[in-house]
């Protein structure tokens, strides 16, 4: 029975006439205190970048107008007047025999290409293996002011002035400039 009056006794000196209550007010309170920290724990934070972003931009759109200041309009406009230079690229000589051929179905590239068939072995320094190897025939791109098209030449001895150019799949093809007959 002592037990019962104590716990009576606790019962009126809690908030609520039911013994839960008072305690579930407790929590209450102090979750709602804790929430109440926290946002305004998250607000401060926002702020706080906020404010740092604001700062860190504005640092450097000054920086950038004092760049910019210092870039006078002469040393722009001396800039922007430069010329280019174009620098002539050597055309090399290729003496060999031009044959059209089909190219493999599976490959999907057109009907045909042309090749130069050599002399003799040409040193081919740059090509895909990254060693320089003898070849005894390049593929050739039709120049781009051939107004006849490349059969004229097909099984003549020819001399073709170009440069080397990748192909496909890395392959190395000649850019014909300029086709004459032997």
């Amino acid at each position: 029975m002592a037990d019962a009056q104590s716990s009576e006794g606790c019962i009126e000196r809690c908030e609520g006439s039911n013994p839960s209550s008072g305690t579930s007010n407790w929590f209450n309170k102090k979750m709602k205190n804790i929430k109440t920290a926290l946002v305004i724990a998250l607000a401060f934070g926002a702020l706080f970048i906020s404010f740092y972003n604001f700062f860190y931009l504005r640092s450097l759109e000054n920086r950038l107008r004092g760049i910019e200041s210092s870039l006078t309009g002469n040393a722009l406009e001396a800039i922007e007047e430069t010329p280019t230079v174009d620098a002539p690229i050597a055309l090399e000589t290729f003496v060999g025999t031009l044959k059209k051929e089909a190219i493999p179905a599976e490959l999907e590239l057109g009907d045909y290409w042309y090749w130069l068939y050599f002399d003799e072995p040409y040193l081919l320094e740059e090509n895909a293996r990254g060693i320089p190897m003898d070849v005894d025939k390049l593929q050739v791109n039709p120049p781009s002011r051939e107004i006849e098209g490349m059969d004229v030449f097909d099984g003549q001895h020819v001399e073709i002035k170009g440069n080397l150019t990748w192909g496909y799949a890395e392959s190395t093809v000649i850019g014909a400039e300029e086709i004459v007959i032997k």
